[in-house]
């Protein structure tokens, strides 16, 4: 299932913003991107997913990471703390258990907020 549209950034208007102003954490399945958001009045976390063809040249490849990565998201979502976020799947994240996923993920988003 796809996040709800409150929770999505839009990458075409923000991309930028979050390479220059962001601070890059880097997981074993994920690398994420995280800013702070330019809205003050911003009480959830707003996110996007980015994958390549490089990552994974097969569109169906790609759209398989793109929903795993977004439920497990979903699972999470009150657990991460109200800034920007740019989620950048590896392509290892197609042969993994989703616990070890989720596992990374809860690793990144805690180590984001300190």
């Amino acid at each position: 299932m796809a996040l709800s549209g409150a929770f999505r950034l839009p990458l075409r208007f923000e991309r930028e913003r979050l390479s220059k102003t962001g601070k890059t954490i880097y997981g074993k399945f994920f690398i994420v991107v995280v800013a702070d958001s330019q809205n003050t009045k911003v009480i959830f976390p707003r996110l996007a997913i980015l994958l390549s063809k490089k990552t994974a040249p097969l569109a169906t490849d790609r759209n398989k990471i793109k929903r795993i990565t977004s439920g497990i998201l979903e699972n999470l979502i009150s657990s991460i703390p109200p800034k920007d976020y740019l989620i950048i799947p590896k392509k290892s994240v197609l042969f993994e258990k989703n616990s070890h996923l989720c596992e990374d993920l809860k690793n990144i988003f805690q180590s984001s907020h300190t």
